[in-house]
């Protein structure tokens, strides 16, 4: 019974509901050009305190799971004021899982083993995932800008736009996305994927995942 119960933790954490976000197509990488000159003002963030938030569910939009992940390092750089390069480097190895109680400790730390196991981002081989800017564009309504990025999981690398507010104040610049939603499987991340054959229906994972990113770098 309790392996049974487990699965279905598993199950349940990498799925999400597409009414929970903006569902994002991926597309080939882009090129990042480096917007560099005689103003440039080069920003770096080592403190950790910035983070991706993931949210899952499981197949059909139930069995809600979340928690972080933290940010190894991020990098930037301004132009007249404004943010033309962001890199934003993300420590696999810190992923938590917020979304279970005090006493479900042992389902929580065997559900954070597997997502870093093989089965899911095989955080051992690629402990970082990156996400580069590759432009922004000024947006109307709730979030002032559009960004457009390559996300690099593992070895694959896609690019993505969504909606942000960027800020840049005298003492810091912050980055705060709207929540969306891409399909895990443009990754490679197919464990238990919608389609697949020889699994029971509870078992089956959602291709869509929630992610929100937060940055706040430091002048």
């Amino acid at each position: 019974m309790k392996k049974i119960l487990f699965s279905i933790f598993v199950a349940s954490t990498m799925l999400s509901s597409c009414s929970d976000g903006s569902k994002l197509e991926a597309s080939d990488a882009e090129v990042v050009e480096v917007v560099e000159n005689e103003t440039t003002i080069e920003l770096i963030n080592v403190d950790h305190t910035s983070s991706v938030d993931w949210r899952a569910w499981h197949f059909g939009g139930v069995g809600e799971r979340f928690g972080k992940i933290y940010l190894n390092n991020v990098s930037a750089l301004l132009n007249n004021d404004e943010l033309t390069n962001l890199k934003v480097e993300i420590d696999m190895k810190s992923f938590t899982v917020d979304s279970f109680s005090e006493e479900e400790a042992e389902d929580k730390d065997q559900l954070i083993e597997h997502l870093q196991s093989a089965d899911f981002f095989d955080v051992e081989n690629y402990p970082t995932a990156i996400f580069e800017m590759t432009k922004t564009e000024t947006a109307t309504g709730d979030y002032n800008s559009t960004v457009t990025g390559n996300l690099t999981i593992m070895e694959v690398t896609k690019s993505i736009t969504f909606n942000a507010n960027i800020e840049i104040s005298e003492e810091n610049v912050s980055i705060h996305s709207e929540d969306f939603i891409v399909n895990r499987s443009d990754w490679g991340l197919t464990y238990h994927a919608e389609g697949s054959e020889g699994v029971p229906l509870d078992y089956i994972i959602s291709d869509d995942l929630g992610f929100t990113i937060n940055v706040d770098i430091k002048k």
